[in-house]
């Protein structure tokens, strides 16, 4: 197996270690983007110096490739770059037969340019879609005629990414819990916390929970490997298939290296519940965390526990700067006689015996107002918010009709404008009878400004 430096340039990072990495890095990532017009990871020099001497227009700061000149002009600049990148294996010339020079961007770089881009985007893998794909590469019998190069390899790599993309949301859920610090302020804490849960809590971890759910095909994925591995023909396939692509001439040797693999994606499938698991655990671990330290910082109301803790940061503050503060003078300490868990006397029990009062000699209510309290439960029950309440209400109001818009449910009261709040959240129900389309406009409805929505018949 051959090493990383077997395959880069030994000089190949020294860009993006430099003092100047950020524009290595951002001169790097324009080259790539010049190269995606073309039909090749190649274009000519003179455009590659336009694109860098754009870059470094807009860039007034001195850079130096030898540690002894300074240059500031934007295309000695681009110059400069280029022939770095060149002299570190990242680009190479080529010469037409015209004697035009194209910069060719060497094949071992793109994988890495790549990653730089997804790190850059922040992209996030579709849970669902990964493993739609292993599934139906699974479940199509045409590709078993060639099922090591139509199904068993792109099934491992896709296997082997869903397990990167879980444990890339485990690192990074682990890493906003190692950026709440006691140094944080209140503020700062709440804003940590609505940005992990945008680019967390709602987009990664949801989707996961939700529609793109990694169990829906797991059953049938198992089967079908189960089945590949007991069929004796479709194994013969596999390692034929195997010694072929792999260029392997030992049969034995193919067919262990074929049973392995699938052995591995099988019971890869078995270790997605011990990741989710993890995950959810981290989940809840930082959720509980935000919301307890944001509540000790914003304990600062008319409770007691608040008003000490104020005290106790102002005295903090002024003995940081240096001011002469009595804490005699902002509180009294008096002794407290009290009986400690840790004293060596027994507390004592004491047990009182209260006199028992004697049953009433009244029934209890009579039929009449029993019946006049299960009415007002009931009307109480009827003018609840409750899911089966709204579900009827919008079904007597969609009647014969196949939608609504929001605008004609009728608004007269406040209590109208929260039920139109209901109608929207229950929308989701799979019990109900309706649904909604959203939109992103804003209607006016009694003077408050609601997002209109369309209420459809199931």
């Amino acid at each position: 197996m051959k090493a990383l430096f077997d395959i880069l340039p030994a000089d190949f990072f020294k860009p993006l270690t430099s003092k100047y990495r950020q524009e290595y890095a951002d001169c790097i990532m324009q080259l790539f983007n010049a190269f995606k017009p073309e039909i090749s990871y190649g274009v000519n020099r003179e455009i590659v110096v336009r694109e860098l001497t754009d870059y470094f227009e807009a860039d007034d700061a001195e850079m130096s490739f030898d540690d002894e000149v300074y240059v500031s002009d934007a295309r000695e600049k681009a110059n400069g770059v280029i022939a770095i990148l060149k002299k570190c294996g990242w680009i190479e010339y080529e010469q037409e037969t015209n004697h035009q020079i194209n910069v060719i961007l060497c094949e071992y770089a793109i994988p890495v340019i790549e990653s730089m881009n997804r790190i850059i985007r922040e992209e996030e893998a579709e849970y669902q879609g990964i493993i739609s794909q292993i599934h139906a590469s699974l479940q199509n019998e045409e590709l078993y005629s060639k099922p090591y190069e139509l199904i068993i390899k792109g099934v491992q790599e896709n296997t082997e990414r869903l397990l990167s993309e879980l444990k890339k949301l485990n690192a990074s859920i682990k890493r906003h819990m190692d950026q709440q610090t006691n140094d944080m302020d209140a503020e700062e804490i709440l804003n940590h916390f609505f940005e992990y849960h945008r680019n967390i809590g709602s987009k990664a971890y949801l989707r996961m929970k939700t529609s793109e759910n990694i169990s829906y095909f797991r059953t049938a994925i198992i089967e079908r490997i189960e089945r590949m591995m007991e069929s004796a023909d479709i194994m013969e396939r596999a390692t034929a298939g195997y010694m072929e692509v792999e260029e392997v001439a030992d049969q034995d040797q193919a067919y262990d290296e074929v049973l392995s693999m699938l052995i591995d994606i099988k019971s890869s499938f078995y270790r997605l519940d011990d990741i989710i698991e993890e995950i959810d655990k981290k989940h809840a671990r930082y959720m509980r965390s935000a919301v307890m330290r944001a509540r000790f910082l914003l304990a600062t109301g008319n409770n007691l526990e608040g008003k000490l803790s104020r005290i106790m940061d102002l005295y903090v503050q002024q003995l940081n700067g240096g001011e002469e503060t009595n804490l005699g003078e902002l509180f009294s300490l008096y002794p407290q006689n009290y009986i400690s868990p840790e004293s060596l006397q027994t507390i004592p029990v004491v047990r009182k015996m209260d006199t028992i009062s004697p049953f009433s000699e009244h029934a209890g209510m009579n039929e009449a107002d029993r019946l006049l309290y299960k009415e007002a439960l009931k009307r109480k029950n009827r003018s609840r918010f409750s899911r089966k309440n709204i579900n009827e209400y919008v079904v007597a109001l969609l009647g014969d009709r196949e939608e609504i818009p929001v605008t004609e449910v009728t608004v007269k009261s406040d209590r109208d404008l929260i039920r139109i709040i209901y109608i929207s959240i229950y929308a989701g129900n799979r019990s109900n009878n309706y649904e909604i389309r959203r939109s992103r406009r804003q209607v006016e409805m009694q003077g408050y400004s609601l997002p209109y929505f369309d209420i459809i018949k199931k």
